[in-house]
């Protein structure tokens, strides 16, 4: 991916990520014509929302707002939504951030769909 920042096309991989870390959905909005996943997480009775791959768009790095405050008419997705590439992208991004649970559990997804898990 070409950009600017470290995050750029990363969103959807860093979706997969938090999901395992945190629970919670995974959800997308246009963002300058562009779809852009983050996550929504539930503490307590509230819902909200967590991007960390904002930045891509010159928008904070990190923005935690309630739910829909951020971006608008958002789009709760699935983990069959994701293709295979990105879970191998998220798997190598969790592995090198040492999240070996993460990655291993993105291995697993990949085996049920009756794809390659680990790459080698």
């Amino acid at each position: 991916f070409h950009g600017h920042t470290a995050s750029t096309g990363q969103c959807a991989a860093t979706s997969v990520i938090l999901r395992e870390l945190l629970g919670g959905d995974m959800v997308s909005a246009k963002v300058e014509g562009l779809s852009h996943w983050f996550n929504r997480i539930r503490i307590g009775n509230a819902s909200f929302d967590a991007d960390i791959t904002g930045d891509q768009f010159g928008l904070p790095s990190l923005q935690i707002a309630p739910a829909e405050s951020i971006y608008s008419e958002t789009q709760v997705r699935n983990l069959g939504q994701v293709n295979d590439e990105t879970l191998h992208r998220a798997r190598r991004l969790a592995e090198r951030v040492s999240e070996l649970a993460v990655a291993q559990a993105i291995d697993a997804t990949l085996r049920r769909r009756g794809g390659q898990g680990r790459e080698g």
